[in-house]
């Protein structure tokens, strides 16, 4: 039985035949997935739209629309043009085939199909589609925040998107510069890909600057990506340096506190909306089937079906809504770091998390609290996926002016030097937030003797002073 917390891909199919749909849809059943079925190719784009799937199983042959239409209003859409499509056919014939990979197709598989082949393509391309989505997911945030201005330009030179830094570095905003010509920031360049400019900011002052071109390869084509540094003060750039990334940790801690409410708000609207709703539902389905269903086996097997359905929606309210914001976070930080501890030993293998307060509650305001959460939340999960630890301890506590969170294992342990290397995201993002409340993220690992993760906050930031 999978955990709620487990995501399952939806996989929508595409066929004017119900044996053909009732077939494709047993194997993806059998096979773990969600299936959502469609007999016509206007039913599927709707759906595709609605939905959303991370597969689409398509026919070619459909009265109307064929599924080489389909394939192409899919690719036109910029809702929709991500999803992987598979044709699934009995055209046999290399045209159909090349046809099919012209219109956008990821894949082509004849019918009659094995059932170990659908799984084994549709496992293939659901898991490149959720890496290529992760991926792009953590290059924006990355792009977002970076030190240095990041300005993107299609083809034409057109602006298409600029970040944080270059917001601050020429003074537009950045829906000032979209479909604006890049010749507006740099009057003059030399060189294809490390060169020396002049660049204007808004108010006409003009400044030195290094930029750096190279091509983006993106999901709406081939963009240009212009990496810009301001030269003009050579004596002052560390400082200068330092101050933008306090500025970028401060943005991003006013954007993580905006998420954090954000998903508080979504939870309890959920929760206490659309829980009350299915839960209103559920009871008026329990009254019809005493009232009308004793001796009606037809209706009473229609009306458990959908007392089940409406169980199912309410199940899956409560795990949105955990997801979102665990309700735990709302008696403080220490319940809520207690709450997953037992959530991750519940849901865990064998492995022992033991939790050990110093005191019983720690004085705190909630931006504050949420961010530690998260860094917590982001270490366990880190234990949970790689550490094969046996033992896991978190323990908070106050020493002297600070509060001390660790999150140690006994697990496998890794290089230290090797991984900061790499700017492993997850190590990244948790000392951001660390440094974001004025504090630091201490990462003690050794290959085969665990890790030890230690973030330590300013006692006098947390009470009385301005959230940043």
């Amino acid at each position: 039985m999978l955990s709620p917390d487990v995501f399952v891909p939806l996989v929508l199919v595409v066929d004017d035949f119900e044996i053909n749909l009732k077939l494709m849809e047993t194997y993806l059943v059998q096979g773990g997935y969600r299936v959502a079925l469609a007999s016509n190719g206007q039913v599927a784009l709707e759906m595709a739209r609605g939905l959303t799937p991370q597969l689409i199983l398509l026919d070619v042959r459909m009265p109307d629309m064929d599924g080489y239409a389909v394939c192409q209003k899919l690719k036109a859409d910029e809702a929709t043009k991500g999803i992987p499509v598979i044709f699934i056919t009995a055209e046999n014939s290399e045209e159909a085939e090349k046809l099919a990979f012209a219109t956008g197709a990821t894949d082509f598989i004849l019918r009659p199909a094995h059932r170990e082949v659908v799984l084994a393509r549709v496992k293939a391309h659901i898991d490149a589609y959720a890496q290529r989505q992760s991926l792009e997911g953590m290059f924006r945030d990355v792009l977002e925040f970076a030190p240095d201005a990041f300005v993107l330009s299609d083809v034409r030179g057109l602006i298409v998107q600029i970040n944080v830094c270059a917001e601050l570095l020429f003074g537009y905003a950045r829906n000032e510069l979209q479909g604006v010509s890049l010749e507006r920031l740099m009057l003059r360049s030399t060189g294809d890909g490390y060169s020396s400019a002049e660049c204007r900011r808004k108010d006409g002052s003009v400044f030195p600057a290094e930029v750096s071109f190279s091509p983006l390869q993106t999901n709406g084509g081939i963009l240009n990506m212009a990496v810009i540094r301001d030269v003009s003060v050579r004596k002052q750039a560390e400082s200068d340096l330092k101050e933008s990334r306090q500025q970028l940790r401060e943005l991003a801690a006013k954007r993580e506190a905006t998420r954090e409410a954000e998903r508080k708000h979504i939870a309890r609207e959920v929760h206490d909306e659309l829980g009350q709703i299915l839960t209103a539902l559920r009871i008026d389905l329990s009254v019809l089937k005493i009232q009308l269903a004793n001796d009606n086996p037809v209706m009473e097997s229609r009306l458990q079906n959908m007392k089940d359905l409406v169980d199912q929606g309410i199940h899956a309210v409560r795990n949105v809504a955990v997801s979102l914001r665990p309700s735990a976070l709302d008696m403080g930080l220490v319940p809520a770091i207690e709450w997953l501890c037992d959530q991750h030993a519940k849901h865990g293998d064998s492995t022992k998390f033991e939790f050990q307060p110093s005191e019983d509650h720690v004085a705190i305001d909630e931006v504050r609290a949420v961010i530690i959460f998260r860094i917590v939340q982001e270490s366990l999960t880190n234990v949970a996926r790689y550490a094969k630890a046996s033992r896991v301890t978190v323990t908070v506590e106050r020493r002297h002016n600070e509060l001390v969170v660790v999150v140690k294992d006994d697990g496998q342990g890794f290089d230290v030097e090797t991984i900061g290397r790499t700017k492993t995201f997850g190590l990244l993002g948790m000392r951001e937030r660390a440094l974001a409340l004025g504090g630091v993220l201490e990462v003690d690992s050794t290959v085969g003797y665990g890790t030890q993760i230690v973030v330590k906050i300013p006692v006098d930031t947390l009470e009385g002073q301005e959230v940043p």
